[in-house]
């Protein structure tokens, strides 16, 4: 089969994987899984047709050949994994296990587990930064950042916060680190907290309209997208002005984002709604609902 770009949708809620036209909107394929293994995050490996995926459910990384719809390899690392951050140059992905405060280090080519790293307390969302090598771990109930050195896995830096901390991404040059967060004692509210990665101190904090999901940022670094979990859609905000400045609707609550190769579409997945709702970010309109498997979480353009 020749390759072509897709769009490729974890639906946890059945244990499938939903496959995108990006040229026709429409879902094309669908891999089942193991029923009850609950695929959750995924990321494109170095291969054009692999990805692999958090099994929330199962405890364990798996690896899937998209083309062939077929589960490559499955290693078992810790529990209740969640997100994951990957290593192109060494082929390693690193993922947090929300339940066992630990972050697991995987071989993807061998996909064997090399190691398990002690962190906060509910950690979520993770970050690589190939500039710097280090990572980046959301820990949400102990409201901190770990800057971890993936050489030697050691604590450069543990960063406080107020808040509580559900997602992290590095800036392109690596000079900034945006932290998605939600605020105490509130329901549906949350800030984006920018910090410099020289000192890693804290630059500014913009309120957003709802409690934030997964970030992305744009490759010249103007504008962090943002997906509302809360009351749903997609936020925009300009680093420039240090301003939210578009909210679009979408169905229901939103979760995870995918930016195609020429960042004209973004990709949301509406877990509640059991659909992807593709995005024009830059004039703020929603172009079509895409029908894909029970509650879809991750997603990712390969």
């Amino acid at each position: 089969m020749k390759y072509s770009s897709k769009v490729v949708v974890a639906n946890t809620g059945e244990s499938s994987i939903s496959i995108i036209d990006p040229d026709t909107w429409q879902e094309t394929g669908r891999i089942e899984l193991v029923a009850g293994s609950g695929p959750y995050d995924l990321v494109k490996c170095n291969f054009n047709n692999q990805v692999v995926i958090s099994q929330y459910f199962m405890d364990s990384l798996t690896k899937i050949d998209i083309i062939k719809g077929e589960v490559l390899d499955s290693v078992v690392i810790g529990r209740r994994p969640s997100y994951i951050a990957y290593d192109e140059i060494k082929n390693i992905a690193y993922i947090t296990n929300s339940d066992s405060d630990t972050m697991s280090v995987v071989n993807v080519q061998e996909m064997k587990l090399m190691s398990q790293i002690a962190v906060g307390s509910m950690p979520q969302g993770i970050d690589f930064d190939p500039i710097s090598k280090t990572l980046a771990i959301a820990n949400f109930y102990s409201s901190d950042i770990m800057i971890i050195d993936s050489k030697d896995f050691s604590v450069k830096k543990t960063i406080k916060l107020k808040q509580n901390p559900l997602q992290v991404k590095y800036s392109e040059n690596g000079k900034n680190l945006y932290i998605s967060c939600s605020l105490p004692l509130s329901c549906d509210s949350g800030s984006l907290v920018i910090m410099d990665t020289a000192e890693y101190r804290v630059r500014c904090e913009i309120r957003l309209r709802g409690i934030p999901g997964q970030l992305y940022n744009n490759k010249n670094g103007r504008y962090i997208l943002i997906a509302s979990m809360g009351k749903g859609g997609l936020e925009i905000i300009d680093i420039k002005s240090n301003k939210s400045i578009n909210k679009v609707k979408t169905n229901g609550m939103t979760h995870g984002m995918a930016m195609d190769i020429d960042e004209k579409y973004v990709y949301v997945t509406n877990p509640d709604d059991d659909s992807v709702s593709v995005v024009d970010w830059k004039t703020g309109k929603r172009m079509a609902t895409i029908k894909v498997g029970k509650e879809p979480n991750g997603i990712v353009f390969i």
